[in-house]
């Protein structure tokens, strides 16, 4: 994909419906440890036929390159309970602004509740750059980065696994609370038309 700055890979998937989606990101299998650093989620990490985070910096150009997009993200329980969220506006700031989330216009036609909405312009937390809003540095507390508010109603970032800590695992509270986990989540987006 021609970028700014030059080309970057991505992964596309194609939906029954043929949509076309960008994945910014995938868990499927634990392969991939997701607590890693500020330079890590910056410029990606993994693999785009296995578990990834495309990476701040790109997610960033790709969703402020003049468009709008519309996020889609899919969850899959242990239970094999599917969910999904569609957001109809979503953008990332730039690293000056600490890869700012943007995020709203929550669809109907969600199956999972509408849990994004509280993460809605926090800035990335990892380790080293501590930007929630709590006392404590989420990202310490719960062993990996992500968009923490107080901290998370949403964490994709999470600890993979079925039997862990309340809400140290993939989660989606308004769907699932904290207690029951996805083994497999993916976040996607594509321009809206």
């Amino acid at each position: 994909m021609s970028l700014p700055g030059g080309y970057s890979q991505v992964f596309c998937e194609v939906k029954t419906n043929g949509s076309k989606w960008m994945v910014l990101m995938r868990r499927m299998d634990g392969s991939v440890e997701f607590d890693k650093d500020w330079n890590d989620y910056k410029f990606g990490f993994g693999s785009l036929t296995g578990e990834f985070w495309s990476g701040n910096e790109l997610i960033h150009k790709l969703t402020t390159d003049g468009r709008k997009y519309t996020l889609r993200v899919e969850l899959e329980s242990y239970d094999d309970e599917f969910i999904f969220a569609v957001y109809n506006n979503f953008w990332i700031g730039p690293e000056s602004d600490n890869y700012r989330l943007h995020v709203s216009g929550f669809s109907a036609d969600s199956t999972a509740g509408d849990s994004l909405a509280y993460h809605n312009n926090m800035m990335f937390t990892t380790r080293s750059h501590d930007n929630d809003m709590s006392k404590i540095n989420c990202a310490v507390n719960y062993d990996a980065p992500w968009w923490f508010s107080n901290c998370h109603w949403v964490f994709l970032t999470g600890k993979y696994g079925n039997n862990l800590l309340e809400a140290c695992g993939i989660t989606w509270k308004n769907h699932w609370g904290y207690n029951k986990f996805a083994r497999s989540a993916a976040m996607m987006i594509h321009p809206n038309t």
